[in-house]
């Protein structure tokens, strides 16, 4: 009889134990909740702080969800970003960098050069770039005479008599206004760029010999290669006009 009792008393309890159990997902402690969940709030949920989230997550609305951006290395970070306080993010100085890379308008990027000489004739190491310096550009005194490009023929560099009288009257008109002149090589679009910038130059440092002999002064021409950059031709008559020496 005794047995019989007890056996009642122990369901009894369990049965009342059962009923004081809130229903999922409503809890009072974190056995309430299923494996890996924890009771905040009354409300079983994925997380209680970032603690409980794995690397790379953070603990939002009860939920784990994944950190926008989030590194550990350099290496997580694309674009040239760097990581910094486990975030990618432009980078602020050379140091950030790695591997010899530079700091380039937040970016870390293989420097195209380092110095002046290391660029070809006529451009200038501007933040790590082989660019054109606009601060350099022509600085031609008033005149009411004009400056006429000078064309050459295909693959050449010799210049015709026709643009050797161009190249006269150049001369002049630049005796009379005076200042300092920028000759700018153009090709057309045949060939590879590595090889068109090279003719331009070529054909640029021509010209400036040229005009040296008749007396100009070295330090008043500026050398630079526009190579194809700017060719507009599709046939032979349009591409004829890409190449040429323009004078700035």
């Amino acid at each position: 009889m005794k047995k019989i009792i007890f056996t009642i008393f122990a369901i009894s309890m369990g049965l009342s134990f059962a009923a004081c159990q809130p229903d999922y997902p409503n809890c009072k402690k974190d056995s309430h909740c299923h494996a890996g969940e924890y009771c905040v709030n009354n409300l079983c949920q994925q997380c209680k702080d970032n603690g409980d989230c794995g690397e790379g997550s953070e603990c939002v609305n009860g939920g784990c969800s994944e950190i926008l951006n989030y590194c550990a290395e350099n290496s997580d970070c694309a674009g040239g970003q760097i990581c910094r306080n486990n975030t990618c993010g432009p980078c602020l100085q050379n140091s950030d960098c790695q591997d010899e890379n530079v700091c380039v308008d937040g970016l870390c990027l293989k420097a195209e050069c380092r110095a002046d000489g290391e660029c070809p004739a006529g451009l200038y190491c501007i933040n790590y770039k082989c660019s054109v310096d606009e601060s350099r550009n022509s600085d031609l005194g008033a005149g009411d005479c004009e400056l006429n490009p000078v064309y050459f023929d295909f693959d050449s560099t010799e210049i015709s008599d026709q643009m050797r009288d161009v190249l006269d009257d150049n001369f002049a008109c630049l005796q009379k206004r005076g200042g300092r002149v920028t000759l700018e090589g153009h090709c057309d679009s045949l060939g590879t760029t590595e090889y068109n910038m090279a003719l331009g130059e070529r054909r640029s440092r021509v010209v400036g010999d040229l005009l040296k002999r008749m007396g100009a002064a070295a330090s008043d021409l500026k050398i630079i290669s526009k190579g194809e950059e700017e060719a507009t031709g599709s046939n032979e008559t349009t591409r004829q006009k890409d190449r040429r020496v323009d004078f700035k």
